[in-house]
């Protein structure tokens, strides 16, 4: 029995009580037929029930539940996600963790508040730890010249200022979506634009403050978000290392906890412009937790920038990359979300702890092949 391969089901099926057989194969990137061949010995043992719910258009589904069994054994199981036999080891270049993942909602809800809830509901589905939206006054954010630009858009051929009203919400309007947040349990907070932006959503307290790459020059602005003392992403993409050296100072000035994200401020990004080695000299160089922000179509970048030792990963999310919007093309939907969270909850697995170990089940292997050695070695 490879108790791992067990024990990670159980843990599933404890997270997600209304999982289907499909959803768990996804989600532990089994075979149905290994994960059937599981779930029947974990039946036998009395760990799990499984019960067939009647469904017209899927025919018959199975459910899956814990037993009290199941439960205590569950319990005392480690969590192989979060790989805390890890934290066993010394050597804080080998400790890996889950990393924390921001879905980043932006405005691809196109003012739609059915849409914002959509996406909340998708980065809940695939395990993210919080979901991030953005907030402007529009008075302020967009210059003069740009207000009567004519433009084509979804509601018509209107001004770029009336389109960005459309695509606006206001504070009764994040009140609702946050409280949706809190419903299903994820976080939910906010990139601000501008100062009056940042004094609304203080209103409601929520957990933490986003720099976006386009502020970071924006001195003024960053001592006011420093002053909230709330933990803080900060974008570093369109600047200089002198900016985000300034940006830090204010942030250590006034004691606010940062995390500083690696990002290139393109939408989407081309792959071999994204630098990912900057994570380790950020890291280096500044001695703080390192995050990346990624604007490319694919996945793969933010798999290698974890393995670079970025501890929060941050993703654009999208209901259809076909929809209107500057940010659909650079954003991930349902398919990529669910690639990229199970092959991050993988690696810490897959890494270990450093340390060399010649397993049981590797002894039983060599009493096989090693001819030479005594046949009762182990």
């Amino acid at each position: 029995m490879k108790t791992k391969d067990y024990q990670s089901i159980l843990i599933e099926i404890k997270q997600n009580p209304k999982v289907t057989q499909r959803q768990l194969s996804k989600a532990l990137g089994f075979s149905l037929g290994k994960l059937n061949y599981l779930l029947k010995n974990l039946e036998k043992q009395k760990l799990v029930k499984i019960n067939s719910v009647k469904n017209v258009k899927k025919n018959n589904l199975k459910k899956y539940l814990l037993t009290s069994k199941g439960k205590s054994l569950e319990n005392l199981a480690p969590d192989y996600s979060y790989l805390k036999l890890n934290e066993q080891n010394n050597d804080k270049n080998l400790v890996r963790k889950k990393p924390f993942l921001v879905a980043e909602a932006g405005i691809n809800h196109n003012g739609s508040i059915s849409d914002a809830k959509k996406l909340i509901k998708l980065a809940k589905k695939y395990k993210f730890d919080a979901v991030k939206f953005q907030k402007r006054d529009l008075n302020v954010c967009i210059p003069e010249h740009q207000r009567k630009v004519m433009r084509e858009t979804p509601w018509g051929y209107i001004s770029y200022f009336e389109y960005k009203k459309k695509i606006e919400f206001n504070l009764k309007q994040y009140k609702e979506l946050n409280a949706y947040a809190e419903k299903i349990g994820i976080d939910l907070f906010v990139s601000c634009w501008d100062i009056n932006s940042l004094k609304q959503m203080k209103k409601l307290n929520l957990k933490y403050n986003k720099i976006a790459s386009a502020m970071i020059t924006n001195l003024e602005f960053l001592t006011e978000v420093a002053k909230e003392e709330k933990k803080t992403f900060i974008s570093t993409g369109m600047c200089t290392m002198n900016d985000i050296e300034k940006a830090i100072s204010i942030f250590k000035k006034f004691k606010c906890k940062f995390v500083l994200m690696h990002s290139i401020s393109l939408y989407p990004c081309d792959e071999s412009l994204l630098n990912l080695n900057l994570i380790r000299t950020l890291k280096n160089k500044f001695n703080c937790e390192i995050g990346y922000s990624g604007h490319e179509s694919s996945v793969s970048p933010s798999i290698a920038a974890f393995l670079l030792g970025a501890d929060y990963i941050e993703r654009h999310i999208t209901l259809d990359r076909a929809s209107w919007g500057t940010d659909q093309a650079a954003s991930l939907e349902e398919p990529g979300l669910n690639n990229l969270t199970t092959l991050l909850s993988k690696i810490p697995i897959m890494l270990g702890d450093g340390k060399k170990k010649f397993l049981t089940e590797e002894k039983k292997v060599s009493k096989k092949m090693r001819y030479w050695e005594k046949p009762n070695f182990i």
